[in-house]
């Protein structure tokens, strides 16, 4: 198995990783831009599932919860 290097390594989040069932997929080449992408995402297509996202302080609990779901993978 070949090892990573920075050149090929992908950040990626998926819904179904943070339990739901939905197909969205973000992959980029930094963990801050999978989570602005994953963030807009659940804004506009989860509200139901985790209730209000409106407060900086609720933003910041997801936006923790959702970079913490991410991965690292070879592009």
């Amino acid at each position: 198995m070949e090892i990573p290097n920075e050149e090929t390594m992908l950040y990626r989040y998926s819904c179904r990783d943070m339990g739901l069932n939905c197909p969205f997929v973000a992959k980029a080449e930094t963990l801050e831009e999978v989570t602005r992408m994953a963030l807009e995402h659940v804004q506009a297509q989860h509200t139901a599932d985790f209730n209000n996202i409106n407060t900086p302080a609720e933003i910041e609990r997801m936006t923790l919860s959702l970079s913490r779901s991410t991965r690292v993978v070879t592009g």
